[in-house]
């Protein structure tokens, strides 16, 4: 996408400007439009919000095609629209800072139907098979899908139980590493993970943070 280079004022810096190209390109892998791509990333290089005129400028797009890629972003909370705070009916637009949040709503809204389509789909068909060497193949495929669901949901529970999930996002290697060294029963993981895995993650980054603070502390 060609980036007008003559405005009168620049917003964005042009280091910056030519970073877009790689957003196109990454919303196009995870299926999105490569437009919408272009306009999230002016939002998230612009130092303010933004007028729909402003970014029809930056990108060199028409007022349809603009509109058409804020509405998408909308859905997905990746954009926050309000009223300009001088001039009457004129709504102006942000990056959302919630990261986790948009990719909550991502998954919430995208992923998670998929899979839990999938995973209707393969349980019906595996109550159809008789045999043993296809009844192992589509368990494993439903048991893989449901670990998707599980983790799936974790992501989405983040943002909605915790604070501060970007403590959390931080210390998730650390976490990972203590649920790997507890891990004695697998069958334990696989009928409490949608739950288990969640509080264990949950109690491991409260005593972490009440261990961070003691230190302080003392």
């Amino acid at each position: 996408m060609k980036v007008t280079e003559n405005m009168e004022i620049e917003i964005i810096e042009a280091s910056l400007l030519d970073y877009l190209p790689h957003y196109e390109a990454f919303f196009s892998k995870v299926g999105f439009k490569r437009i919408e791509g272009a306009v999230f990333g002016v939002l998230v290089y612009s130092p303010r919000a933004l007028a729909s005129d402003e970014i029809e400028k930056i990108l060199g797009l028409s007022q349809p095609a603009v509109s058409s890629a804020l509405k998408t972003l909308s859905t997905y909370k990746m954009v926050l629209t309000k009223d300009h705070p001088e001039i009457k009916r004129m709504k102006i637009h942000e990056a959302n800072d919630d990261a986790i949040n948009i990719v909550s709503n991502i998954v919430k809204k995208r992923e998670l139907e998929i899979i839990e389509e999938f995973e209707n789909i393969t349980s019906e068909s595996l109550n159809l098979i008789k045999d043993e060497k296809r009844k192992t193949r589509l368990t494993n495929i439903l048991t893989t899908t449901r670990f998707a669901k599980s983790l799936s949901e974790f992501i989405i529970s983040i943002s909605k139980e915790l604070d501060n999930p970007y403590m959390a996002i931080e210390k998730f290697p650390v976490v990972t590493k203590v649920l790997k060294n507890s891990m004695t029963d697998i069958n334990q993981l696989k009928s409490g993970l949608k739950t288990g895995l969640r509080n264990s993650f949950l109690n491991i980054v409260s005593k972490i943070e009440n261990e961070k603070h003691n230190g302080a502390g003392k």
